[in-house]
């Protein structure tokens, strides 16, 4: 199998937080924040997890014959963008210990619903857990005017229905989902221990690759599907997530408005598998993503593997007759793929000519056909998340193509592959232009032969705007941008594009 010939990448925008885990997440924030105690981390965690992350169903990945709940929290944060409270416990648990501030995910036996404590030292000099739910937005102040631990709102359930001024205590969502009636009851926590996995997430790349993330949610029909397959599944939609205002018509969280007011779209309608309470409420999705690319424009150097095929001037052609060839390509994404599109053009050969497509999981040794037949000119491939098989739920598969005729006057040749991978990612973590200075940048820890290129493209309020940072060796490179805008609101991020093409 041949080796991408650029990895190791990411881009990002240091006035936002990375996107790239959760630890390094956390990191950003600390730094965004200027925090210097773990007291200060811990607050600012809890605003920047509630900012960035969705409320929502739990999804299922494909396993074991079926599908099974995913619990990765590199997974939940940068992928999925939403979960229910378990996986906001397990994103808060990973992002706070890999950024070096001690915490665990607490469960409330009965209820089964999650909290996350960290561990700290508060202003009266005293060193203990503090509770967090960040799902339904509260934390509750002690006597002492702290942060207090669930087994203080155990002991004193007056801290919740009587709340002290200065904690967070308004719900994120419908009060008829509010939690109202056990978000105190942790008197049978559980302590779940959680290792750190300090996983990061990056691109790579062959020549002609294109990777875009957009700030905006998929189309339904293509978007991960909700819950186990099951008559009456929807698509995408969240149950609880957060609507702009609340129910009083009041901002829900005026602090977090600015930042989500032009990424928001009518909910559908709920079902018994996604709960959905929102109604028609304009709420949060994770955004769209694709990756794009013509891989016979760069030749045989671009497959991982090669029979019985001869490529010229960008086309593909089998060897001889009576020569099955076959040609591989592997194709790997950083976020959860969703849907695969494969067009190819090709010339009508003899009688006897075959042309097929097939896609697999583990580099060959087992492999779904999705195409075969005499070739019709044109062929177009579309497998969406609900079709079996399709790429729902996977980073990397191989792609193959097969060519075999029976003819030596046969002119059997593929003259186009167009393959373009979807995928879903959390939009809320992807780096956005804020007011002031900016700092763009791109980097990568192995080039070779190629260069790239990313580009930021919005709309401002003086017209639409791109932004470029370039790479044409392993390293670095950054570029300053300040909007000359006010209020994060003043301008609406689109997408950001990273292109890899060969170095002239």
């Amino acid at each position: 199998m041949s080796n991408p010939k650029a990895s190791g990448i990411w881009f990002g925008n240091t006035a936002w937080p990375s996107g790239r885990s959760p630890g390094a997440f956390a990191k950003d924030v600390f730094r965004l924040e200027n925090c210097k105690t773990d007291r200060e981390k811990a607050l600012a965690f809890d605003t920047w997890l509630l900012r960035c992350m969705n409320r929502g169903p739990n999804l299922f990945q494909p396993a074991f014959g079926s599908y099974i709940k995913g619990f990765d929290p590199l997974t939940l944060f940068t992928s999925w963008a939403h979960n229910e409270c378990t996986g906001w416990g397990w994103v808060a648990a990973e992002a706070l210990n890999a950024a070096g501030v001690k915490a665990r995910r607490a469960v409330a036996f009965a209820s089964g619903h999650t909290f996350h404590e960290a561990w700290y030292k508060g202003l009266d000099g005293k060193e203990g857990w503090h509770a967090f739910d960040t799902f339904q937005g509260w934390y509750f102040l002690n006597d002492a005017g702290e942060v207090a631990s669930c087994e203080e709102l155990a002991a004193n359930p007056d801290l919740v229905t009587n709340p002290r001024p200065g904690g967070r205590a308004r719900l994120g969502h419908h009060p008829e989902r509010s939690g109202v009636l056990h978000r105190y009851q942790v008197h049978d926590l559980l302590d779940v221990e959680q290792p750190v996995r300090g996983e990061e997430l990056s691109f790579e790349a062959q020549p002609g690759m294109q990777f875009t993330n957009l700030w905006r949610p998929e189309h339904p029909e293509l978007a991960m599907p909700v819950g186990e397959k099951r008559d009456g599944e929807q698509p995408g939609g969240p149950h609880c997530s957060i609507s702009l205002y609340d129910e009083e018509g009041r901002p829900r969280y005026p602090e977090h408005l600015p930042y989500w007011r032009h990424y928001v779209w009518p909910s559908h309608k709920g079902n018994a598998v996604d709960n959905n309470i929102a109604g028609d409420d304009a709420v949060r999705y994770h955004g769209a993503g694709h990756l794009r690319w013509q891989p016979l424009q760069y030749g045989a150097d671009v497959a991982c593997e090669v029979h019985n095929a001869v490529f010229e001037r960008g086309t593909v052609r089998p060897s001889g007759p009576r020569k099955h060839a076959e040609v591989w390509w592997r194709i790997r994404v950083p976020y959860l793929a969703t849907y695969l599109k494969v067009e190819a053009a090709m010339d009508k050969g003899g009688g006897g000519d075959l042309v097929g497509f097939a896609i697999s999981p583990d580099a060959g040794k087992s492999a779904h056909g999705i195409h075969w037949g005499p070739p019709k000119g044109r062929v177009m491939i579309t497998l969406p998340p609900t079709q079996a098989p399709s790429l729902r739920g996977v980073r990397e598969f191989w792609l193959r193509l097969d060519m075999s005729t029976q003819s030596p006057q046969s002119n059997l040749r593929v003259r186009g592959i167009h393959v373009h991978v979807g995928y879903q990612h959390n939009m809320n973590i992807q780096p956005r232009l804020v007011p002031g200075a900016n700092e763009l940048y791109l980097e990568a820890k192995h080039l070779d032969g190629v260069k790239l290129e990313t580009e930021w493209n919005y709309t401002h309020p003086d017209g639409e705007k791109s932004e470029t940072v370039a790479l044409a060796k392993p390293g670095r490179a950054a570029k300053s941008v300040d909007p000359k805008i006010e209020r994060p609101d003043d301008l609406i991020m689109r997408g950001v594009t990273l292109t890899c093409v060969p170095a002239e």
